[in-house]
């Protein structure tokens, strides 16, 4: 094993901590994605109108559940 893949698992396990559950990070991670094709989209030179479809509105159903994650993990009682 490579000194760079053992430092890229080093590096994804430090910023995805454990303390939020499995699916608001794999959430996160859906959302992050789409948000950064429709930057690159852009930054390209496609222009971003209102009637973009189906991105950068694809983000938002996968950002939403992660807010939920994180506030349910923020309210648990046990925390």
């Amino acid at each position: 094993m490579s000194a760079a893949s053992r430092f890229g698992r080093r590096r994804w396990s430090w910023s995805a901590p454990k303390t939020f559950a499995l699916w608001t990070r794999l959430a996160a991670v859906v959302a992050a994605l789409l948000f950064v094709v429709s930057v690159g989209l852009t930054l390209w030179g496609n222009p971003l109108l209102p009637t973009s479809a189906p991105l950068p509105a694809a983000g938002y159903p996968f950002l939403v559940p992660t807010f939920i994650g994180w506030i349910w993990t923020l309210l648990k009682p046990d925390r």
